[in-house]
């Protein structure tokens, strides 16, 4: 059986993001299928550092060994986050001293891992709960409104060579994409160090519309940024809505609308390839998906390509079929 790396290698990479409980049950899965990774959670500030002078690599290690081994490409995840970040660099500082925090952090994280070819640099500014612009964030509050601008300088200086990213959900909707194409245009007028365009792409078999996915793919590319597919899921529920029952598998109604979905969404992939660097997803299988356990724990969604036992979903097929 040809495998999705092979597949899809006239057009992009084709990547994962797992944890070392992935590794455990799922390593063939990953090594036979995918030529890119990105660690899920273990290069996260937090997942290296709860207090200051102390780095924990270990976790994040066992991922990078494991890719390297196996020819993948990696691309970090993330730097800058209102999510996941230790309490401590936000105590007691000025704004000259968390930059400076920031900056020796991603000295610490390219001296362990080497200059990574591409890294999400800023995941997740834009408020998408109000009209407000960007989110209230203790970055925001401590750097200010150009805070965004300075992160990316203060990163690019420790890393020149590496493509930077900003890193977005629900990019694909008009109102948001409005506000991250207003952030992007504005950095990109100023200088600012900004090489691509994260799509995390946590969508669903209800939406969004494929128009709004090929527009946000045009809108983006029309910077002149690199683009990344970088967090996709195909849920089963609408809006991944917390009040939604518990979808029951095996479902051959569901299956096939979650095949079809996938089959149009990477028809529109391959047809804008020159602008996409990787479509990476957030997950190996179906039973490892973050999805069980947000936005309701313990509740079984199957938004991936392969089921609990890694065998090819009808949705796998689909992607193939061309």
């Amino acid at each position: 059986m040809e495998t999705l790396k092979e597949k899809y290698a006239p057009y992009f990479k084709i990547g994962t993001a797992f944890e070392g409980r992935d590794l455990d049950r799922k390593a063939d899965l990953i090594r036979t299928h995918f030529n890119s990774m990105t660690c899920a959670n273990a290069m996260k500030y937090v997942s290296l550092t709860h207090e200051p002078g102390s780095y924990h690599f270990d976790r994040a290690d066992r991922l990078v060994s494991f890719a390297k081994e196996n020819q993948m490409a990696i691309h970090g995840h993330t730097l800058v986050w209102h999510n996941q970040t230790p309490d401590y660099i936000f105590e007691n500082t000025t704004p000259e001293q968390l930059l400076e925090t920031l900056r020796d952090h991603t000295q610490k994280v390219k001296d362990h891992f080497g200059e990574l070819a591409s890294f999400d640099a800023v995941n997740e500014a834009i408020e998408d709960k109000s009209d407000a612009y960007l989110r209230d964030t203790k970055w925001y509050r401590i750097l200010g409104e150009d805070y965004i601008a300075k992160v990316f300088r203060t990163i690019h200086e420790v890393m020149p060579n590496t493509r930077l990213f900003y890193n977005d959900y629900n990019e694909c909707y008009p109102e948001k994409r409005t506000k991250i194409m207003r952030l992007l245009k504005g950095l990109l007028a100023e200088g600012v160090p900004v090489s691509g365009m994260g799509l995390q792409s946590h969508i669903s078999i209800y939406g969004p519309d494929f128009d709004e996915i090929k527009r946000s793919i045009e809108d983006y590319a029309s910077l002149g940024l690199r683009l990344r597919i970088s967090e996709l899921d195909v849920s089963m529920y609408k809006d991944n809505n917390p009040d939604d029952p518990q979808v029951s598998m095996p479902n051959p109604e569901l299956m096939k609308k979650q095949a079809d979905y996938y089959r149009e969404l990477f028809k529109i992939y391959r047809s804008y390839a020159q602008h996409i660097d990787a479509v990476t997803f957030w997950g190996v299988a179906d039973s490892d998906s973050w999805l069980n356990y947000f936005p309701v724990p313990g509740r079984r969604n199957y938004p991936l390509l392969f089921d609990d036992n890694g065998e090819p979903k009808e949705a796998f097929y689909s992607i193939m079929d061309f």
